[in-house]
């Protein structure tokens, strides 16, 4: 009798303890989840989607903290993912030569995602910042399944290649 209801007690505190953890778990990964809803509508890039298609790209995309120094971009290997550097500045570097310095939430790694080949440049951050992460596969699935959405951020990152391509045309 003693060896049953202290196993249900033991039980009781065990189902407590797993409904601790995982509501805490939850409240975590809500918390995520609003960070990046909350960067993701203050993104240039994603001025022209509606709110509905900003939720849908929390599926392509993760909110993660940079460290000063870090080379978020290889030239000549494959990332996967492009990367939106929300506050701070970041060097692109092609062959060991410095050719520009990024600031006021840049697009990196575009290249990659627009003709699938290995990164042209190097990028390393200037200091500790947060990046949204866009997972090229995922992302690409989504334009496809949601064309509007798709075309409004191929639009967009036209027009940041044309930008650049202008600014070193100008040099």
């Amino acid at each position: 009798m003693f060896i049953q209801t202290l196993g249900r007690f033991v039980l009781a505190v065990v189902v407590v303890m797993l409904g601790y953890f995982a509501a805490n778990s939850f409240a975590a990964d809500e918390g995520k989840a609003l960070a990046l809803s909350k960067a993701l509508g203050q993104v240039k890039l994603f001025a022209g989607l509606t709110e509905a298609e900003r939720d849908a790209l929390r599926t392509a995309a993760t909110l993660r903290r940079g460290r000063a120094g870090e080379r978020i971009i290889e030239q000549g290997k494959h990332s996967g993912r492009m990367y939106i550097v929300l506050d701070g500045q970041a060097e692109v570097w092609v062959n060991e030569r410095r050719i520009v310095t990024l600031s006021g939430q840049p697009l990196v790694g575009e290249i990659e995602f627009l003709d699938g080949l290995p990164a042209t440049a190097d990028v390393l951050l200037l200091q500790e910042t947060d990046l949204i992460e866009l997972g090229n596969v995922a992302l690409t699935g989504l334009m496809e399944k949601q064309p509007r959405l798709g075309y409004v951020l191929m639009r967009e990152v036209a027009k940041i290649e044309a930008q650049r391509l202008r600014d070193n045309t100008a040099k």
